[in-house]
């Protein structure tokens, strides 16, 4: 009669047990551990107060202006807040990012990241690095006042690049202190 419990056997069963309870370990980790879904605020419609950071007309830094906008059912609220930088400043001292009637840009999240894809009109504005500098930390400091957007990346007609010409593109702009 043959041995059922070899050694060989009792190694087997030893592996599929182990095997197995730690299948059901992480079974129960992936359980306990679900995300809560918390509702988003680029998920309100609606009116609301957003931070846009602009130039200031000296050409030294930004200047902050709060202003009511609305966002519409199928609006992307990030989307609807790079219309707003675009269209220029309300406020006294502060300067638009840029001339009147440039596209605006085009702006996904993905996992904290907002992907700001800005269209080939932005390669051609001919900033030195004072009016780049503004562009690019306007459009970040905007972008960053929102909980959602840990960090800002930006990309030409969906390309990395390095510059538009002065200011380095390569690293994502994150709030300071992170």
């Amino acid at each position: 009669m043959k041995r059922l419990l070899t050694p060989i056997n009792l190694l087997g069963l030893l592996v599929m047990l182990l095997g197995g309870w730690a299948l059901w370990a992480v079974q129960q980790d992936d359980e306990g551990s679900k995300l809560l879904s918390l509702p988003s605020e680029l998920d309100n419609l609606g009116a609301r107060t957003v931070r846009l950071y602009f130039a200031k007309d000296t050409g030294e830094g930004l200047v902050v202006e709060e202003r009511t906008i609305q966002v519409s059912e199928g609006e992307y609220t990030l989307g609807r807040v790079l219309e707003e930088l675009v269209r220029g400043p309300q406020l006294p001292g502060a300067a638009p990012l840029v001339p009147a009637g440039t596209p605006v840009p085009t702006v996904f999240l993905r996992e904290g990241t907002a992907l700001v894809d800005l269209p080939a009109a932005y390669a051609r504005l001919g900033y030195g690095t004072a009016g780049e500098a503004a562009l690019i930390y306007g459009i970040a400091s905007t972008l960053l006042e929102f909980r959602e957007v840990e960090q800002v990346k930006f990309l030409l007609e969906g390309k990395e690049v390095e510059s538009l010409g002065h200011l380095s593109l390569l690293d994502p702009f994150r709030r300071s202190g992170q």
